[in-house]
């Protein structure tokens, strides 16, 4: 029964999204060939049960079977796919394949919902059973959504009455920023110098270094300071989007870094934004942001991997300013935590470190073939903190990271617990109610846990040693917070603040009958 388990994962995975757009980003003369080779798989799931051992799948929706009902296509699960799909499964867009229409999703319809009862799609790798499980861009299921696309699926996944289907929505043509919709078109556009990703060849790491006013490439100019109130980044063109790994652009501006409390900001380079799939960007919350001033340069750090043609790349930066003379209470720290073995050793925040706060060095990690290995970074917060938000890193052996907390009164809370996935690197943002709110002596945990076995299957060979390093092969493991400082007056108040604020929301709220 377990060797048939296994079996039915190993075709699973081998059918599964992910892996399908790994290989669209190989030679396209391949991918012919490559989809021949899946179709069997996906024919398959369309015929066949998914496997139900508690064992093969830890995180999983389970559902009480309901009396069957007349689930279709075009009234009940366009809805859902239009709102929560498409955005991303559309041509030129990241997904692998287009869900925009029935015809193009009856043939996933399986794979669909093996993916929304394992919670996978849409990508939101937390482990929603620990610590804070509340964020503001949470894009994840409802479980009576969950239930439909179930009952549709096993229903024979029928279109039903096409009169039925939504209003298609229109999507903008070519490049688009995704905050436009939110908070309006950007101030400034940035973009850095295109570099040739040549066909088939080695990762690339193109540093250079820009004057924000060659960089600028639209909106207006800057003449004074000014404060950020959001940063987004993207490809210069959809080709360009097959290349790009990730990228951390950095500013270099003249005079001081000084925050509002009067902390001097890490580093001589200050990280606008860290990006990567799944992280194209951050609105800060109200009050909070980050300064550039003119003069100012942009150092790119970009990391590009080949593809199976030569393609001109560049990244662009967008970002949205608070009004000209005004200034926020706050700065948005971005220390970065990391978890290796000479990292044990407490380091303390704030920090003068360059580099945006990195701590000790991950050159020490060091996983054994066929093993698991978990490594601690431990810190001591030198002053009172609000944490806005979280995001972890790892690379291919990747499992999990946890961050916890010990306070001055000895309490120990555990904060988050990210479930790693190389495909999505989530920034997840703090719901205001449940941002940490951290006092001065607090010390921080951050655990990495790598799965360097083959029950991985994102591991290319569980047979090798594992050291830390900039490839994907290498291994890193860091946690970023976004985090303001606090001073301990208004520290005090926003404690108060918040306990007035879960009184409030724990007192039921009285229903009709009762309130007359």
């Amino acid at each position: 029964m377990k060797e048939r388990l296994r079996q039915q994962r190993s075709r699973l995975e081998r059918a599964a999204p992910f892996l399908l757009a790994l290989l669209l980003a190989t030679d396209p003369s391949k991918v012919a060939a490559q989809q021949r080779e899946y179709a069997p798989d996906a024919q398959w799931l369309q015929g066949n049960s998914l496997p139900e051992h508690p064992d093969e799948y830890p995180a999983y929706v389970t559902l009480i079977p309901n009396a069957p009902r007349d689930v279709t296509y075009a009234k009940d699960v366009a809805p859902i796919i239009q709102d929560n799909c498409v955005r991303c499964h559309r041509p030129e867009s990241v997904a692998p394949m287009s869900l925009q229409t029935y015809e193009e999703v009856r043939p996933w319809a399986r794979v669909i919902m093996d993916r929304v009862v394992k919670r996978q799609m849409p990508p939101w790798p937390i482990d929603q059973s620990v610590g804070i499980t509340e964020f503001k861009n949470d894009p994840s299921l409802s479980e009576e959504q969950i239930r439909t696309i179930v009952d549709w699926v096993e229903g024979g996944a029928v279109l039903g009455n096409a009169a039925d289907l939504p209003e298609p929505r229109q999507w903008p043509e070519g490049l688009t920023w995704q905050f436009q919709e939110q908070i309006g078109p950007p101030d400034m556009v940035f973009q850095s110098p295109v570099y040739k990703v040549v066909a088939n060849g080695q990762d690339q790491w193109p540093e250079p270094v820009t004057p924000i006013d060659e960089a600028q490439i639209a909106g207006e100019r800057l003449t004074t300071e000014r404060w950020i109130r959001a940063i987004e980044v993207r490809p210069n063109s959809p080709e360009g989007r097959k290349v790009f790994h990730h990228a951390n652009p950095a500013v270099s501006m003249p005079g001081p870094s000084v925050d509002p409390l009067g902390l001097e900001v890490e580093g001589r380079n200050i990280e606008l934004i860290d990006s990567a799939v799944g992280m194209t960007g951050r609105i800060f919350p109200e009050n909070i942001g980050r300064a550039i001033r003119p003069g100012s340069s942009i150092t790119w750090n970009l990391h590009y991997h080949p593809y199976g043609e030569d393609i001109d790349a560049a990244l662009q930066v967008a970002l949205w300013l608070y009004p000209e003379g005004y200034k926020p209470e706050h700065y948005s720290h971005e220390p970065q935590l990391r978890t290796s073995v000479v990292s044990h050793v407490p380091g303390t925040l704030p920090t003068k470190s360059d580099r945006g706060g990195r701590f000790g060095d991950e050159s020490d990690i060091l996983l054994p073939p066929n093993s698991e290995v978990t490594l601690k970074g431990v810190w001591v917060l030198g002053q009172a903190a609000m944490v806005h938000s979280i995001r972890g890193h790892q690379h291919l052996r990747g499992k999990y990271q946890v961050l916890e907390a010990v306070y001055p009164d000895g309490s120990w809370e555990t904060l988050t617990k990210l479930n790693w996935d190389t495909g999505w690197h989530t920034l997840f943002l703090y719901e205001d109610h449940v941002m940490p709110l951290l006092p001065k002596g607090t010390v921080l945990i951050a655990t990495s846990t790598f799965d360097n076995t083959a029950e991985n299957p994102h591991n290319p060979d569980p047979d090798q040693w594992v050291t830390g390093g900039d490839r994907s092969v290498d291994e890193m493991g860091h946690i970023r917070l976004g985090l303001t400082y606090l001073a301990d007056e208004e520290f005090a108040e926003l404690v108060q603040e918040r306990q007035r604020m879960v009184a409030n929301r724990s007192t039921p709220v009285p229903s009709t009958a009762s309130s007359q």
